[in-house]
């Protein structure tokens, strides 16, 4: 019954006409329209439109994959973002059964605590994991290869059809999203903690030949892949970032901690690492080793609790593995043997359940957003004629994603042949030197009048691509709309008039 909740909570967050849940998926979508559009997924960053695709390709083709089985376009904008979160609803309950198979047939937790494993695995998603994102398909092909690496070893057989299974699915994994790179990692530390030499040997063989194919061909696919994919993730470190939306965060507080200190515990006192079945020593380690990069990467900016959600799986496996008895015999009649992490378990779903209807209930009632969403399809009444006619021209949206100032609302989207920075939060952050020669390009565009629209807030934006980008807005452009917040420019050298 609670997963039937569950299940009917996320569906209900499918079809939210939201542009933002969780995790700028504008930027997400405006990478899969371009590649509906004209195949291309991966541009130059240092040229117009100065756009930049985040992550790595797998989750992008899947949904622009599904979007054309489907019939929609480029177009189809709400249709996007349901097929995203849609796919993401179906990681994620992959994900919950894959750990519950684990649990129940490789640490036989078995009975009501299978059950609370399998419920609370699903409940364990935060909104990023909701949100087109790649994060949820990152998780289950990291969960896979973990389930595929426990089949190996219990197996005992220990084939080379199974080691290359395990690097395909380690391939998913960094293929959706590049902080997959910590499976094979973790799987090859641990080959090496057990001197299993041999399996070692053939996971980093299988793997650079395998990880090399993939990456080259993809390159040879998409020319400017790399800097993408690795320009697109310098956010710099933020430890206030870290503090308050990760280690202070309310949900994080009453599931996150707890899971982590009874997982070190366990760890510390039973000597998980070195003691036990190697398929026992294995979910240790990649508990572990899941913890240790979830925090160091967690330090980046931009950062979210979701980093956590593959360690959180893990953790509750060996929590309920090792479950112990309560024996005051005052609580008997309320907790039974092997009780209080089941009870846990439960107070983990009813806090994202919780969690997550709330989110549905603030984003269909939050008065603040309809009213950006209603503006923004103002602006794009007021403009749209003239883009038909010029479809050469750049809108320049100097706009953030905070709802609770005037930001974007689908902007990038339905402007996506015109949009220039799409993912200005992206370049704005990234600390990568590709960004100064791109701000060159964008100064010329600004300055031949290449770029018709620029659409901003009052206050104005504090960030400026270019220098002198607010002078230059207030000679060589016109506010020709103020609308709750929003001022749209046009610009003065245009050549043409809307008709």
């Amino acid at each position: 019954m609670l997963l039937l909740i569950l299940i009917t909570l996320r569906i209900m967050v499918i079809f939210l006409n939201v542009a933002d849940i969780a995790g700028m998926e504008q930027n997400v979508i405006y990478s899969i329209q371009h590649l509906l559009y004209n195949g291309n997924l991966y541009t130059s960053p240092l040229n117009a439109p100065f756009s930049i695709t985040q992550y790595t390709p797998l989750y992008y083709l899947i949904n622009a994959f599904t979007a054309k089985i489907l019939g929609f376009t480029e177009d189809d904008i709400y249709s996007l973002y349901h097929i995203g979160r849609f796919w993401n609803l179906l990681f994620n309950l992959a994900s919950s059964y894959l750990i519950y198979r684990i649990g129940k047939d490789y640490f036989k937790i078995s009975g009501n605590k299978a059950l609370v494993l399998l419920v609370t695995s699903f409940a364990l998603n935060f909104a990023h994991n909701f949100a087109v994102r790649p994060d949820s398909l990152h998780d289950l092909a990291g969960i896979s290869s973990i389930y595929a690496m426990v089949v190996y070893y219990k197996s005992g057989t220990k084939k080379i059809i199974s080691i290359l299974l395990i690097v395909v699915l380690t391939a998913i994994a960094v293929f959706s999203k590049q902080s997959g790179i910590q499976f094979i990692i973790i799987f090859v530390g641990f080959a090496f903690l057990i001197k299993d030499w041999s399996t070692m040997i053939k996971l980093i063989i299988s793997t650079t030949l395998f990880y090399g194919i993939l990456f080259y061909s993809t390159f040879l696919v998409y020319p400017s892949f790399f800097e993408n994919i690795i320009g697109g993730v310098k956010n710099g470190i933020d430890v206030s970032n870290f503090i308050k939306y990760i280690l202070t965060r309310n949900i994080f507080i009453l599931t996150g901690w707890p899971l982590i200190f009874y997982f070190l515990y366990l760890l510390i006192s039973k000597n998980l690492l070195f003691k036990g079945l190697n398929i026992s020593k294995l979910i240790a380690v990649s508990g572990l080793g899941t913890l240790i990069f979830a925090t160091v990467t967690a330090l980046k900016m931009g950062a979210t609790t979701q980093y956590y959600v593959v360690f959180m799986n893990l953790a509750l496996i060996v929590a309920l593995n090792h479950s112990f008895a309560i024996n005051a015999s005052g609580l008997k009649f309320l907790i039974h043997k092997y009780a209080l992490i089941p009870i846990f378990g439960l107070f983990i779903i009813l806090i994202f359940g919780f969690n997550t209807f709330q989110s549905i209930a603030n984003f269909k009632e939050d008065p603040k957003l309809i009213s950006q969403k209603n503006t923004t399809a103002k602006i794009v009444k007021f403009i749209d004629s003239n883009l038909k006619n010029n479809s050469a021209k750049y809108i320049y949206s100097n706009l953030g994603t905070d709802t609770y100032a005037p930001s974007r609302q689908f902007l990038n989207n339905i402007y996506f042949k015109n949009c220039l920075v799409p993912q200005r939060d992206i370049l704005e952050y990234s600390t990568s030197k590709l960004e100064v020669v791109g701000y060159n390009e964008f100064a010329k565009l600004l300055n031949d009048g290449n770029i018709e629209y620029i659409i901003d807030s009052t206050p104005n934006s504090k960030y400026e691509i270019v220098k002198d980008f607010n002078n230059i807005k207030k000679s060589d452009y016109t506010i020709v709309l103020n609308i709750d917040g929003y001022l749209v420019y046009k610009n003065n050298k245009s050549t043409w008039k809307k008709k």
